[in-house]
């Protein structure tokens, strides 16, 4: 099977029918759609088994089977021949003039013996009001711009390079490989978060970049960026990707101030946040424990009328 052969509908069908009463309230029924080796990330963190699924489900309530979800934004690819991820939206219609409920989902399913079965699946509940995509900011070599189900192929292929991964506090010993079910978990937290952002530097995947905590009262948020591609490292992209964000942020957020945490022995990303404006206002000794050592967090902050601006970018 081709990619551009697959039966979308096929698929919608398949994911339709485990939201089906009938279905989930039988053994049987769920058994038969689901992977021996089936895993499911529940929203609660906790990893659920194929039995754990099944019991799980079959001690449903009623209340819980009454409205079927809407399927909306249904994407299929296909990731191996006989694999293939769906992503999509699924919106329950609440009672008493409640809000909605949409839960971003990714699903990966396998054909075994014939038989298309689910080998994966995660969803993430997200509230109405984070429900907005963020703009996609334009600069001379760099885009910021929302997640697409096209980027979780790109951030596989880039992997976890155990020396990048070590700068987010990792000891290289636990640098574990990229899989395309933590892909595809990625691409669900991007395209559920208004503050995130996927980096392309010169038309091509690069990293992510996102605020955090905002908090539009006291106009202040944090900020985490994280570059893949070891091959572009040290030649400025992290650091125009930095000054896009802020902008926006200030300018169209109206935010007055933005915070970063980096680790002291990270001094490319420190270098950048300061060719950026950040100034360094505080240490916390040994707040990080990697590869065998103690090190320090180095707290950086920059005030909107600090940025050190560049040509200016626009928010589309």
């Amino acid at each position: 099977m081709m990619a551009h052969d697959i039966d979308i509908e096929l698929f919608r069908q398949l994911e339709q029918e485990l939201h089906r009463p009938d279905v989930r309230s039988s053994r049987e029924a769920v058994s038969a759609r689901l992977a021996d080796d089936f895993l499911e990330f529940g929203s609660s963190g906790r990893v659920y088994d194929k039995h754990l699924t099944i019991d799980s489900l079959a001690k449903e309530g009623l209340s819980d089977r009454v409205t079927l979800p809407e399927v909306r934004d249904f994407t299929a690819r296909m990731i191996a021949i006989d694999a293939v991820l769906v992503l999509y939206r699924s919106v329950r219609q609440a009672d008493g003039g409640l809000p909605e409920r949409t839960t971003l989902r990714s699903s990966i399913w396998k054909l075994i013996d014939g038989r298309w079965r689910m080998a994966f699946h995660q969803g993430t509940m997200v509230p109405a009001a984070v429900l907005r995509s963020a703009p996609a900011i334009a600069g001379r070599n760099v885009v910021l711009r929302t997640a697409t189900s096209d980027d979780i192929e790109a951030r596989l292929a880039l992997g976890n390079h155990p020396e990048i991964i070590q700068m987010f506090g990792v000891s290289r010993s636990d640098v574990k490989p990229m899989t395309r079910e933590k892909a595809a978990g990625w691409v669900q937290g991007i395209i559920g978060n208004p503050y995130a952002w996927v980096i392309e530097v010169n038309d091509k995947f690069a990293g992510e970049i996102r605020l955090d905590k905002v908090d539009r009262t006291d106009r202040r948020a944090s900020m985490a960026i994280g570059l893949y591609d070891a091959d572009i490292l040290g030649k400025g992209y992290g650091s125009e990707a930095i000054r896009l964000l802020l902008q926006y942020a200030f300018d169209e957020l109206s935010l007055h101030r933005i915070g970063v945490r980096v680790l002291a022995y990270n001094q490319r990303a420190i270098r950048a946040y300061e060719k950026c404006g950040f100034i360094v206002e505080g240490r916390e000794r040994e707040a990080a424990f990697v590869d065998g050592l103690w090190h320090d967090d180095v707290m950086m902050g920059i005030i909107n009328r600090e940025l050190l601006r560049q040509p200016s970018s626009t928010p589309h």
